[in-house]
């Protein structure tokens, strides 16, 4: 498998293989809020424009993107229709739809709750000397 740049660690660290930052089930929101918030109407600027978000350190894969709004369109979270307007081919535009919009309400206050609790973790672990656990935990 290739190794790529790794953005969590930036230039200067070299070819890195880790996958830490990939957290694909962060698409689903990313792609309701775009939709909610008409940043994003088909695919390919929903894929564009979630990278923008950083939900994950690594780029956002187009097939998810795609299985995930499938999935939204299947559970009545988007509805979709073939868009004709503009140069090139026919694009399939996405709309969010209410019961999407109580999903994204739902997964906000998930990724709340996520970041206070990953924030704990990062505090906890600055707590210790260099990131040894603490002496009651060993």
């Amino acid at each position: 498998m290739p190794r790529g740049h790794c953005h969590r660690h930036g230039a200067g660290f070299g070819p890195c293989g880790c996958s830490l930052g990939r957290l694909t089930r962060l698409v689903e929101p990313a792609a309701l809020f775009l939709l909610a918030t008409r940043r994003a109407t088909h695919g390919y600027d929903i894929i564009a424009r979630a990278n923008e978000l950083y939900l994950t350190d690594s780029a956002i894969d187009a097939a998810a993107v795609y299985r995930t709004l499938r999935d939204l369109e299947d559970q009545g979270c988007v509805r979709s229709a073939w868009s004709t307007e503009g140069a090139g081919p026919a694009r399939r535009v996405y709309e969010i739809t209410d019961p999407g919009r109580q999903r994204l309400a739902a997964w906000v206050t998930v990724i709340e709750r996520r970041a206070a609790n990953m924030q704990q973790f990062v505090q906890q672990y600055r707590a210790s000397s260099a990131g040894e656990a603490p002496p009651d935990a060993r």
